[in-house]
Formats: structure tokens, sequence, C-alpha cells
């Protein structure tokens, strides 16, 4: 019986990150659209999402939170996590279109924001 092992790049594990790409992928598999609008994410979207990711990935290593993927009726991505504190969330939301801003919500009990971010320092801080 084999038992798979997580990959690894150089010396760092990446099992959140492969699961994270994993679910991005998985959107692209979606049905075009539904009742509501648009199931599956816009090109745009998709890649916005990936260089984001990969770029927080690069700056946090081992500690890439696991997180959860899900698309809106107009085809923007929202890619959302729980930190270490469960108290704290992170949430990033790619546009549709290169007209739109990317955005970042972060909640703690102590406040919270929506912010239109060029930076992915912003999201691995959030």
């Amino acid at each position: 019986m084999t038992i798979a092992q997580p990959i690894q790049t150089g010396n760092l594990k990446r099992p959140s990150a492969i699961a994270t790409l994993k679910d991005l992928a998985d959107l692209l598999e979606l049905e075009e659209e539904d009742d509501y609008g648009l199931l599956k994410p816009s090109q745009y979207a998709f890649k916005t999402a990936m260089d984001w990711l990969l770029d927080a990935y690069v700056m946090m290593g081992e500690t890439f939170p696991r997180e959860s993927t899900c698309t809106d009726p107009v085809g923007r991505i929202t890619v959302d996590w729980t930190r270490r504190d469960p108290k704290r969330k992170v949430r990033l939301f790619c546009p549709s279109t290169a007209e739109q801003p990317v955005d970042i919500y972060h909640a703690s009990d102590a406040n919270s924001a929506v912010e239109d971010v060029t930076a992915v320092s912003s999201l691995v801080i959030g």
C-alpha cells in the first residue's frame, strides 16, 4: 500500500497551497451558468486569484492557511480564510474584469473593513 506524501518544492511542504489551487481549478469545471447567473469564473477572475494566491504562498510558506473558494453570479471569485484565531477572517474578492479593483475584507473582534488592494502583502498581513 502506498501512502501519498505532501508535494514538496525545496524544503517546504505545501498541502494547504495545493488544496487551494485545486479548489480554484475546480471552479473552471462548473457549468457555465444557471438561472441566477454565471457559475464559472471569468478568465480574468481566475488569473487574478491564481496570481494573488501564488504570491501569498511565496510570502507565507508553510503557514498558508486552508481556505474556501466560490464564484458569484457575475463571474467574480471569492477566497475565504479563517486565520489561526477563528475570530479573525480574511476574504479576497477577485473581480471579473480589469476595470474593477481587487478587494480584501478583514475582520476581527476589534474592527472590520473592505479595502481596494494592490499588493499581496495586504492579503498576507490581513
